[in-house]
């Protein structure tokens, strides 16, 4: 229920990005008269999008990898290695989480907005926190979900 939360509000901050894109272009070029914000609003969008992707791709682990060892390992030491990265991983997004939260708090504090459309920033910095924090937990939690399939799924190969 969540991954389908994630993938429609993903699919519908692209939307938005492409008709913010569309409108500016076109009034641009046959109306010379740009969308007010488009550039600014894409990019706070595009922000989001990624982060809103990312507990997504951090749970399936398709994120890009260069596998430069597994060859040389067992099916044991890959599941293991594997294991033991996803939990670096979490690790670091949980800090880099922590660390979000504490930059939003100051943008909070301090009344930051945008440029152009004079939107408050720190909502945003809190979503992109808790979206982060969302995939530490997936990060953290993958060996225990995916470890035991993987392992059955290589010793039949």
């Amino acid at each position: 229920m969540l991954e389908a939360i994630l993938d429609g509000v993903a699919g519908t901050l692209l939307f938005i990005m492409m008709m913010v894109t569309t409108v500016d272009v076109v009034g641009r070029y046959f109306f010379h008269s740009p969308l007010h914000g488009a550039y600014e609003g894409n990019e706070l969008l595009l922000g989001v999008l990624v982060f809103t992707a990312l507990p997504r791709v951090t749970w399936h682990g398709t994120h890009l990898t260069v596998s430069m060892v597994d060859g040389l390992l067992s099916a044991r030491a890959r599941c293991f290695k594997q294991g033991l990265l996803d939990w670096v991983s979490g690790g670091i997004l949980a800090v880099l989480a922590w660390q979000l939260y504490l930059h939003a708090s100051g943008m909070a504090e301090f009344g930051d907005r945008s440029n152009a459309l004079d939107l408050p920033l720190a909502p945003l910095a809190w979503l992109i926190a808790a979206l982060t924090a969302l995939a530490a937990l997936a990060a953290l939690l993958r060996p225990f979900f995916f470890r035991l399939a993987d392992a059955e799924t290589q010793k039949g190969a």
